[in-house]
């Protein structure tokens, strides 16, 4: 019984530690990349579209550098979902595109975008739901 407790106590503490992890970690700002400037949030990032981006502060898009020599990946999501870089159209946001190589299997998951500046090893992490519907 004691091992048992023990082994409980063990995991509710990783457990615990998991949580505050991913808590530090900040939501990204989800909105339409477009010239408008109008700024519409949105509480995902659609998967097949490129009209979406991240607005990000100042100081991170200063550190981050070029958009265009910027580098990005993905962590916590299945192997078939893949994101790309796509040109800014207003300034404080970078661009995504977001697919999947396999469109049968839907997506509604929680991950973590990484956005990288390759010459300074700067790098800024964001959290962001991914969603993509199934298409048989």
């Amino acid at each position: 019984m004691k091992k048992i407790l023990t082994v409980l106590l063990t995991l509710t503490v990783l457990n615990g530690m998991n949580t505050s992890l991913a808590d530090s970690v900040p939501w990204g700002a989800v909105v339409a990349n477009s010239r408008g400037g109008d700024m519409l949030g949105y509480d995902h990032l659609n998967t097949e579209c490129a009209w979406q981006g991240l607005a990000l502060p100042d100081d991170v898009m200063a550190s981050l550098g070029d958009p265009q020599k910027m580098g990005v990946m993905l962590e916590d999501l299945p192997a078939n979902v893949k994101v790309s870089l796509r040109p800014g159209r207003t300034g404080g946001i970078v661009g995504l595109k977001v697919t999947r190589t396999d469109k049968t299997q839907a997506i509604r998951q929680v991950g973590r975008i990484i956005l990288t500046n390759p010459a300074s090893g700067y790098s800024y992490t964001v959290r962001a739901m991914i969603m993509g519907i199934e298409v048989p």
